[in-house]
């Protein structure tokens, strides 16, 4: 009697590969889309694994810390980060549907100066460098939890021991299966501080006024928050970052592979119909971590403002607390700890992973690296897997000093909005030529021209008052 096989991870893996590199939609793949809103619901996905990215350092630390150094008067800022660029992750995401085509196929199409391949695919690279900085912050302030966790300990020690259990389970295929309870946990912490935000401040030393909320919308720019403003517009609600990683979790999770080939009967319908499920998943989303980000955004100003605290150094999480522990009670310091850990784990787990697979895959299409078969393309995924965080690490080792790596970073991420804005005028304007049946109307048109006029606003006049 022969041997029952049993499925190691890389099988899994190399098949979750298959479906992201395939650049042909096969009919085999085809699934109708949902026609009820509990099924449409059962398939939303995509935006809330990268809740796990999103819900993170730029809530956690760049927002609060905005909050906590100008008070309320950059509120409408918030809004208009988390908001502003929903419609830009629509377009790409629609292209992504309609085509069937991956990030660096979408970029290699982009007209303009080419160096073997074009020049948005470098950028995408560069956008990833931009990446690593923040993650140097995230390295640190991750070990800094854990040491208020455990109560002591190198911080540097535990952030690298983090580290390498974190490249461990994204190497082995395993954090496929811790996702689930990830994205509860860090829901979970962010539901408790809207909650804080929202309604439980009222009744602590620290409640929020009419009055500062209104001060608050009244789009003031002060001179003392423009870079930290930056930082924030950078990272929150949708990072350039998490916008291009979109296209692999659409593609990879299934929208895309669902539509079908073009050839396959039915697939006007089903594009549409994947599309609208998409357009939920982006907006729930949205709705979520607009308000947890405002929520952040919120107890810093209420918090550490009137405190007269800046979060910053090797104090940067413990003085964090303070928005917990100063309005619930000192109780709630170890609960903070673990929370925060996890919101910055998360963050780090997949970034690190989305870092392998953009730039693995980008330096292979320039051929810098050669790759045959998913093999060898799941081979050099794994050596940025390890070869990303070992950067973040002697980022920190060089500048340690977790707070402001992520600002730094924040700020870099802000010179690619602009960028993926005009990248996502180009792919609406090509869907409408090639594909006009499930081109954005226009409606739709004219909210992404004023999402993409905004980023590309709101990023020069940033930059201008430096």
């Amino acid at each position: 009697m022969g041997e029952a096989k049993t499925s190691k991870p890389d099988d899994k893996v190399l098949q979750n590969l298959d479906v992201e590199l395939r650049t042909a939609l096969r009919p085999e793949d085809v699934k109708m889309p949902p026609v009820t809103l509990a099924g449409t619901l059962k398939a939303l996905g995509p935006t809330f694994v990268l809740a796990g990215a999103i819900v993170g350092s730029g809530e956690l630390i760049a927002t609060t810390l905005l909050g906590a150094k100008i008070g309320f008067i950059m509120l409408w800022a918030i809004i208009v980060s988390c908001l502003a660029k929903v419609m830009i992750q629509e377009a790409i995401g629609r292209y992504i549907i309609v085509t069937g085509k991956g990030l660096h196929d979408m970029l290699d199409e982009i007209p303009g100066p080419r160096l073997g391949v074009s020049w948005a695919v470098w950028w995408v690279i560069l956008l990833m460098v931009s990446l690593l900085v923040v993650m140097a912050g995230i390295f640190g302030a991750q070990g800094l939890a854990l040491k208020g966790l455990f109560g002591g300990g190198s911080a540097d020690i535990w952030g690298v021991a983090a580290g390498i259990v974190g490249i461990a389970l994204l190497y082995r295929g395993i954090y496929d299966d811790l996702e689930k309870l990830v994205v509860f946990m860090v829901v979970a912490f962010s539901l408790i501080t809207a909650a804080l935000a929202f309604v439980g401040l009222q009744w602590t030393p620290y409640p929020v006024s009419v009055a500062e909320i209104a001060a608050g919308l009244a789009f003031g720019f002060p001179a003392a928050g423009v870079a930290v403003a930056l930082s924030v517009f950078g990272m929150t609600g949708l990072s350039a970052n998490e916008i291009v990683q979109y296209t692999y979790w659409a593609k990879g999770k299934g929208y895309a592979a669902w539509t079908g080939p073009q050839t396959a009967g039915g697939w006007l319908g089903r594009a549409k119909g994947w599309i609208t499920v998409m357009r939920w998943d982006l907006g729930l989303a949205a709705v979520v971590y607009t308000l947890v980000t405002i929520a952040f955004y919120v107890m810093g100003a209420a918090v550490l403002h009137r405190m007269g605290i800046t979060p910053g150094g090797f104090k940067l999480v413990d003085e964090l607390a303070n928005m917990y522990t100063q309005t619930l009670g000192p109780w709630c310091t170890t609960l903070f700890m673990f929370a925060a850990f996890v919101v910055l784990y998360s963050t780090y787990i997949v970034n690190t992973a989305g870092i392998s697979r953009i730039v693995g895959d980008g330096l292979i299409r320039m051929k810098i690296l050669r790759a045959d078969d998913t093999t060898r393309v799941l081979f050099w995924r794994r050596i940025i897997l390890i070869l990303g965080p070992v950067i973040m690490f002697l980022l920190y080792y060089v500048f340690p000093s977790p707070a402001q790596l992520v600002i730094l970073g924040g700020m870099l991420l802000s010179l690619s909005l602009p960028v993926i804005s005009l990248i996502s005028l180009h792919i609406d304007n090509k869907l409408k030529k090639e594909y006009p049946e499930v081109a954005l109307g226009p409606t739709g048109t004219w909210l992404l021209r004023l999402s993409a006029l905004t980023c590309v606003v709101f990023v020069i006049a940033g930059y201008i008052m430096l």
